[in-house]
């Protein structure tokens, strides 16, 4: 007796992400069994339309992340500027794979809910969500002055994700990824910089005596 087939699920949807993200929504499943490896009668045993092969494909990570946990013990303790550019290289790269995959989806015509696309989460909502409670507690200690966490968190997830979209939309890069995140970087610690609580004051100049 034959035994089944098996599939490698993982190697399907990196095949079907290749393909979808190279030749867009109407690429075939049959392009996507070729790319994989695998019979197109496979595919459809694991999907039952091309529509849910391709929001498969395009699911994104949700699960907590390792720049998550880095702002979430830095506070405090690591130094500002190396815990913001540890973690704008990681959303960037980020950015660089979830960006082009909503813009394939947007367009894709597809009638599914975004939520099962993204698990019922929304990236960038929770990554500013994040960002913010680290700018917030860095700014609570004295070691940044936030005056609003959430527009701060916000500009610096938007920074990130136009780049992303440039690159994408327009094939266009102000600078390389490491460049450009340490420009945001910088630009935003001075201007949050702390201030001193209290200046010396500057010694009085001695009246010269009329004459």
């Amino acid at each position: 007796m034959a035994r089944p087939v098996t599939i490698n699920m993982t190697a399907v949807l990196e095949a079907a992400r290749k393909v979808f993200l190279r030749d867009g929504v109407r690429a075939s499943a049959a392009q996507v069994a070729r790319e994989a490896g695998v019979s197109e009668g496979s595919l459809f045993k694991r999907f039952k339309t091309k529509a849910e092969l391709f929001m498969a494909a395009m699911q994104v990570e949700t699960k907590a992340q390792a720049w998550e946990e880095r702002l979430a013990q830095a506070p405090g303790r690591a130094p500002i500027r190396e815990t913001l550019l540890a973690s704008g290289l990681d959303l960037l790269q980020r950015m660089r794979i979830f960006i082009p995959r909503i813009i394939l989806t947007r367009s894709s015509g597809i009638t599914l809910a975004t939520q099962y696309c993204f698990h019922g989460k929304k990236p960038p909502l929770q990554q500013m969500r994040v960002l913010a409670r680290y700018f917030r507690a860095e700014t609570n200690l004295g070691r940044l002055t936030v005056r609003d966490p959430e527009i701060a968190a916000h500009a610096f997830i938007g920074a990130l994700s136009h780049y992303a979209f440039c690159e994408t939309v327009f094939k266009y890069r102000a600078a390389a990824p490491d460049a450009y995140v340490r420009g945001i970087v910088d630009g935003l610690l001075r201007a949050t910089a702390p201030r001193e609580a209290s200046r010396k004051p500057q010694p009085k100049q001695a009246k010269k005596p009329n004459p």
